[in-house]
Formats: structure tokens, sequence, C-alpha cells
């Protein structure tokens, strides 16, 4: 007859082990996870607009996947390109619906910037940044900020948190670029 008391301690054993083994492995990925919001909290602790630097890329899923500041970077310059796509099309629908000449001339400008905008990083920007000609990849993030400052000087109060935010989040991408630089 088997002792009840060695069959409980087997289980006993097989518990703690499968307690340690799930425990460590939660533990593994906290510090994963904490390590991709690392990268991404001292990569944007070095930028102008921390706020705009984190709530952007923690948004982002693609930033998480980040390795190091050279792939977060690159990540950020196509972020870039959406935020110009995407207030495009926000100043491309508000067109439609708009009758004041000056408001359609002002929109007209905000569009042709963002336009622009996506133009400048992913046909040189980003080409530039791939080859490491960093400062040429900066300028085209430059080429961003003064498209974003160009539409804001406009006057026109529509779509100014994405406008702010296209200009902020250029910012930063060259504040990175410039970090990859030194």
């Amino acid at each position: 007859m088997t002792n009840p008391t060695c069959f409980y301690l087997h289980l006993l054993m097989l518990s703690i082990v499968l307690h340690v083994l799930f425990v460590n492995q939660n533990i593994a990925t906290a510090i994963s996870n904490n390590d991709e919001v690392s990268l991404i909290r001292n990569s944007c602790d070095g930028t102008h607009y921390l706020g705009t630097c984190l709530s952007v890329l923690e948004a982002d899923s693609r930033s998480k996947s980040a390795t190091d500041l050279k792939s977060l970077t690159r990540i950020s310059m196509d972020i870039v390109c959406e935020e110009a796509i995407g207030l495009k099309s926000l100043f491309t629908a508000a067109e439609k619906n708009i009758t004041d000449p000056n408001l359609i001339k002002n929109v007209k400008k905000c569009i042709e910037v963002s336009d622009y905008c996506n133009y400048r990083i992913k046909t040189f920007g980003i080409p530039d940044f791939e080859e490491g000609n960093y400062r040429f990849a900066n300028i085209s993030a430059k080429d961003c900020v003064d498209c974003a400052t160009d539409c804001s000087f406009t006057g026109i109060k529509l779509f100014n948190k994405e406008i702010v935010t296209l200009h902020d989040f250029s910012a930063d991408v060259q504040d990175f670029i410039n970090m990859l630089q030194n």
C-alpha cells in the first residue's frame, strides 16, 4: 500500500515547481515590457517635447518592438509620415464644407505643407537615414517642423492639436537623429 503522505508530497512539489515556472515567466515578461518602455522613456527624455514623444510612441505598437534608438527613430519617421497624411486628410475633408475664401486658402496651405512633409520624409529623410546620412535625414525632419509651423502661421484654428503634434513629434525625431549623431 502506498503512503498517502508521499503522494501529497509529490503533488506539493509539482505545484511548487509549476508556480516557480509561471512566476518566473511573468517576471521575465514584466522585465521585457519594462525594457520596451524604458527605451521609449529614455529616448524621449532627450527630446524637447517629452509629453508628445511619450504619448505618440506609447500609443504605437511598432515602437514597443524597437530594440535601440536607431530602430525607434526609424519607426518614428514612419509615424511622422502617417501624422502628415492624417492631417492632410482632415483638411481635405474639411475643405469640402468651407465657403469662406480666406479659410479655403489657409486650408489649402495646410494641405500643401502636410503633403510636402510626407514627401520629404519618404523621399529623402528615410532613405538618407537608412544610408546613415543623419545630417540630411535631420533636414527632412526639420522640413516637417517648418511645415507644421507654416500651417499654424495661417492662423487656422482647425485641427490645432494635430498640427501641434506633427510639429512637436517632428522636432522629437530631429532630437533622436541628433542623439544618434553624437
